[in-house]
């Protein structure tokens, strides 16, 4: 590997860092909105451990694919995403059609622009995990858009949604560029949403990235949330834009674009404001990483995250080698056990003892899982 491209894959893993810590730190806000207040209030750290959804499970992908080819490979990031796809991550319900369509063989060109009625999805999913990828190439901004794009057609191919990730992939190649141009001055929110404003795709996206560098100083977050959005409706466009005001506040301070983030909650309808606003944190942190480093993520934080899989820096021919073990639950009581954990528990940790298959080929053990 060439030493360019390892400097490239360092960017990329340090926005993962950001993105899968903030993304974890999210889903801990999955809760009663008196309880998220008060945490947010107090800024109580939420309890270990902190487990990671769906935004970090398909940013591994884009990381692999990445570090595998140098490149969006459609072709192989669409495998990856099916191989990888994981039912306890909290992947939305048409995600979660089109990736075990793709398992089962179907062509994900089909899929994703047959979505919805044949408009394509414009969800904040191609956003949520692109931020590797504008550190990976941020040294070229048109190619950082060129390959944004790539990423984001494999599932997204409304316009919207494709704005959306370019939008985060730019502003996460930006903020890498300023960082290691060691500019003294950090950019202002203006400033910093005026860099990316001329290449997002002109859309609801841009329109909104526009009214939130026009925002006023001293707006209140929730005032902010309630002009942008904040998530709620699981939209590129409803997601993308507050993401990008947050993390334009704080480019020099990881914990308080997080918090910040979070505090976009409001007082709006719990289950959704706290279920769809998770990649809110993955964009912010994937960018802000960039900017302030991946020392500025606290180490108790990135000890409270799920360890990321081996995997990622395996290469193809190495994937083939990998061993997966799958375990065969012996009995109801040990189901019962499974469930009580949220599906975070699985043997051995539990008192029964499983059968378990070591195999060698991953394409066979995810068809023994099936069977």
């Amino acid at each position: 590997m060439s030493n360019s491209n390892n400097i490239r894959l360092n960017r990329a893993f340090n926005s993962l860092q950001g993105l899968s810590v903030g993304d974890a730190f999210g889903e801990k806000f999955f809760l009663h909105p008196d309880v998220a207040e008060n945490i947010i209030a107090s800024r109580a750290i939420p309890a270990l451990p902190w487990y990671y959804t769906d935004d970090t499970q398909m940013s591994l992908s884009i990381y692999w694919v990445l570090r595998e080819y140098g490149e969006i490979n459609q072709d192989e990031l669409a495998k990856s995403f099916a191989r990888r796809y994981d039912e306890e991550r909290g992947y939305g319900a048409g995600m979660q059609r089109l990736l075990l369509s793709i398992r089962d063989g179907e062509k994900w060109q089909y899929l994703s622009s047959s979505s919805f009625a044949g408009q394509g999805s414009y969800g904040n999913g191609g956003a949520m995990r692109v931020a590797p990828l504008g550190a990976f190439f941020a040294d070229d901004m048109d190619l950082v858009v060129k390959q944004a794009v790539k990423s984001a057609e494999v599932t997204h191919a409304h316009s919207e949604g494709i704005a959306g990730t370019v939008a985060v992939a730019v502003a996460a190649a930006f903020a890498c560029n300023l960082k290691e141009s060691n500019k003294l001055n950090k950019p202002n929110k203006t400033e910093f949403l005026d860099l990316i404003l001329p290449y997002i795709p002109e859309s609801e996206v841009a329109s909104k990235v526009r009214r939130a560098r026009d925002l006023q100083d001293g707006i209140s977050v929730n005032s902010a949330a309630a002009i942008l959005g904040n998530g709620t409706k699981v939209s590129a466009q409803d997601t993308v834009p507050f993401a990008l005001w947050c993390a334009a506040q704080n480019l020099d301070n990881y914990q308080e674009a997080l918090w910040l983030t979070v505090s976009g909650l409001g007082d709006r309808d719990t289950t959704c404001a706290i279920r769809f606003s998770v990649a809110l944190w993955a964009i912010a942190g994937g960018i802000v990483s960039l900017y302030a480093g991946v020392e500025s993520i606290p180490n108790t934080w990135l000890q409270a995250r799920e360890v990321l899989p081996k995997w990622i820096n395996l290469n193809k021919q190495e994937l083939k080698r990998e061993t997966v073990t799958l375990y065969r639950p012996v009995g109801e009581k040990e189901l019962v056990l499974i469930k009580e954990s949220g599906c975070k528990q699985f043997p051995p940790r539990l008192p029964e003892q499983p059968i378990f298959y070591p195999v060698l080929n991953q394409e066979y053990a995810i068809e023994i899982a099936r069977d």
